[in-house]
């Protein structure tokens, strides 16, 4: 199925001035009865590497999955109170992540599909931010 996502994040690195990250563009969506799968490419190639990056988000069992593949891969998994600890690969080199869940809301009815998440981020050891993301996959047919 297809249809429209929406993110809205807020990154706080501790400066007192939050990244805000807005994305919204259409989506593939398969659901499976015990997950959902949705799929994007960001709306706009990355001007300097030419490299659409490709997002992946597997919604079930009370956890999210988050993963992109393009100018740098990565994969994040939450669950309530749990700790994730993945490699982030980018052009530069491999950064160690650590992502601890806060909160996760997963809501799912015929017509849309949302996740309000919380999490603390650390990249080798170091926290570098507190963020909150929403996300919105309404269907379209």
């Amino acid at each position: 199925m297809n249809g429209k996502i929406k993110i809205i994040g807020a990154h706080d690195h501790g400066d007192g001035k939050p990244e805000i990250v807005k994305t919204e563009c259409t989506a593939s969506c398969i659901t499976d009865g015990n997950s959902t799968l949705i799929q994007y490419y960001d709306p706009a190639d990355d001007d300097k590497l030419h490299i659409r990056n490709h997002h992946t988000l597997i919604i079930g069992n009370g956890k999210v999955t988050m993963s992109q593949t393009g100018s740098v891969n990565s994969e994040l998994h939450f669950g309530l109170g749990e700790t994730c600890e993945t490699d982030y690969q980018t052009q530069y080199g491999i950064m160690k992540l650590t992502a601890i869940t806060r909160h996760l809301m997963i809501e799912e009815t015929p017509k849309k599909i949302s996740v309000h998440l919380q999490y603390e981020l650390k990249a080798d050891g170091e926290k570098i931010s507190d963020s909150k993301v929403r996300v919105s996959f309404t269907f379209t047919e």
